[in-house]
């Protein structure tokens, strides 16, 4: 693993002008296969209890593309503007590429594996989603452990840089919480990271995720993201096996 000043590996991957799909040209690897963006969530124990997690949860995470994705997208009344700003440029990188309008959409997507040696993190894996055949994001998922605590990795390549998301996975019942907020107090490394060529430094972002059992084969998850603690956009996922809707 290659570890940046704050201790823990981040992805090595940066993207060009665009990223979308194009980055997998170089970085895709074609020898090996993974089912999910998570081999095994049995790494994140003792945290997470794997016998009494909802095992469609468990089921979505290690095999990710057997399940249909539906997302609402909300961006906050006072971050619009800036959002809409934003759509102007993230359809020309093809990256966090969200729709302004809260209609529901089909997130359609696949799971690819990466050139380890490339990333620099173990076992990393691209989950790229797309809404109407346009790629919205693309997401490098690996894993990295620190005492007893096993965190979610998430770099996502952008123009000559990459964000990382460092997430702990907690359990609620039998439902799951990823969150990236770090506590004034606390020494984990969750956090949001901007990495350039030679430097790192946090950014004031952190988001949580809250997945839950809908039903046989189904699961709703609500995702928010806030700046300075204020909350600016929730994503709404409805997520079903294919199964269960034919």
């Amino acid at each position: 693993m290659r570890t940046n000043h704050n201790g823990f590996p981040t992805s090595q991957i940066k993207g060009r002008n665009v990223v979308g799909e194009e980055i997998l040209k170089e970085i895709a690897d074609h020898t090996i296969s993974y089912s999910g963006i998570v081999s095994d969530m049995s790494i994140y124990e003792p945290h997470l209890e794997c016998q009494v997690l909802s095992p469609t949860i468990k089921h979505f995470y290690e095999n990710t593309p057997e399940y249909r994705l539906y997302a609402s997208v909300k961006w906050h009344w006072w971050f619009k503007p800036l959002a809409m700003i934003y759509r102007f440029f993230s359809q020309r990188i093809l990256q966090i590429n969200l729709p302004l309008s809260r209609k529901l959409v089909e997130m359609t997507g696949d799971i690819f594996p990466i050139k380890e040696h490339i990333d620099g993190r173990p076992q990393p894996r691209a989950w790229v989603r797309k809404v109407n055949g346009e790629v919205c994001f693309v997401a490098l998922y690996s894993w990295h452990k620190k005492g007893d605590r096993t965190y979610m990795n998430i770099g996502l390549p952008l123009p000559f840089s990459t964000m990382t998301g460092v997430l702990e996975l907690n359990q609620v019942g039998k439902s799951l919480q990823l969150s990236s907020r770090k506590k004034r107090t606390s020494k984990a490394d969750t956090g949001t990271y901007l990495s350039t060529k030679n430097k790192q430094f946090p950014l004031p972002i952190d988001e949580e995720f809250f997945v839950k059992q809908a039903g046989v084969g189904s699961l709703k998850a609500q995702h928010e993201m806030r700046i300075f603690f204020i909350p600016f956009l929730t994503i709404d996922y409805t997520i079903r096996h294919k199964d269960v809707m034919k």
